[in-house]
């Protein structure tokens, strides 16, 4: 299915994720206690997954496992500042916000990997982030949003950000399934931790929030990172990014829809520059040689074990 259809499966797993915010906003537990709830079902899937799955694959090496580590301290940070924006601002908003992740991603990629982005690049940058500043604004003086909550929407993408490069980093040491298991066990620790310091409760959610986590845990959280994830193998690098331009539409149709949430004028304004400056930094010429590069030096890995 991956190699015969992989542009379905990519485009499949960016409606799954569209479909996380709303389901957070929609809960009336609060957004570490989401995020740390989510990361216990989480756990529990990937890992019944590892025991069914552990024939196929030989041992991981010990190294290997702090790639999970260090991921998962990513994720967790990106975790409780996402599931803490949509609580405190409207789902629309930090979609928006969100779709700047390819910008930050190639920054760091330039960091770990050696690209070096072009005129084209930085150009769509600049745009991105004035749309952004637009949005922020507009979300910190709209109805439904405010300044903190929009500023949690930039850490997150920047912690997802991280994660995501650590996660290509670590794709020829460890497989996806070991890999979320052992992400999704230290960020759950991390969020425990933190709540624990922070006097934050983690009270035990009652039947629809729990129902609504582990909707989040097992479509978005799991097959939805692994359907993004598992065809990368045959489609270039600059394509998902592009496909994921449509999260903030369906998302916000979904808020709409099911939460009544609006949008102000100033927030679609700023959204759609966003949007632009994403689009010609990932499809212009630089975006288009750095990913032909990546791919290039990626010809030569081998697999991790397990075959994922």
């Amino acid at each position: 299915m991956a190699r015969a259809h992989p542009m379905a499966l990519v485009a499949f797993g960016a409606f799954l994720y569209s479909t996380s915010p709303v389901m957070v906003a929609a809960s009336s537990i609060s957004g570490t206690g989401f995020a740390f709830w989510r990361l216990v079902s989480g756990t529990m899937i990937f890992g019944v997954t590892t025991l069914v799955m552990r024939r196929r694959g030989g041992p991981v090496p010990l190294r290997a496992w702090r790639w999970a580590l260090i991921s998962g301290v990513a994720f967790g940070v990106h975790q409780m500042m996402f599931f803490s924006a949509v609580k405190a601002t409207s789902v629309t908003d930090v979609s928006l916000i969100t779709r700047l992740s390819p910008l930050f991603v190639g920054i760091l990629a330039a960091r770990m990997f050696g690209e070096r982005p072009g005129r084209s690049f930085v150009a769509g940058a600049a745009i991105a982030m004035a749309g952004a500043a637009v949005v922020v604004l507009s979300g910190s003086s709209g109805p439904q949003g405010d300044a903190a909550g929009m500023a949690m929407a930039v850490g997150h993408v920047a912690a997802f950000s991280v994660w995501f490069v650590i996660s290509k980093r670590s794709r020829s040491e460890i497989d996806l399934v070991r890999l979320f298991l052992g992400t999704f066990v230290m960020a759950g620790l991390m969020i425990a931790a933190f709540a624990a310091v922070a006097g934050i409760a983690l009270p035990v959610p009652g039947p629809r929030d729990a129902l609504l986590i582990i909707t989040v845990a097992a479509v978005p959280g799991a097959i939805g990172h692994v359907v993004s994830t598992w065809p990368l193998r045959w489609v270039p690098a600059n394509i998902p990014p592009v496909v994921s331009l449509g999260i903030p539409i369906s998302a916000g149709l979904q808020a709409w829809l099911f939460l009544d949430q609006g949008v102000t004028a100033a927030a679609v304004f700023g959204g759609a520059v966003t949007l632009a400056g994403v689009a010609i930094a990932v499809l212009g010429r630089s975006g288009r040689e750095m990913v032909a590069e990546a791919r290039r030096g990626a010809s030569g890995a081998a697999p991790a074990s397990g075959g994922s």
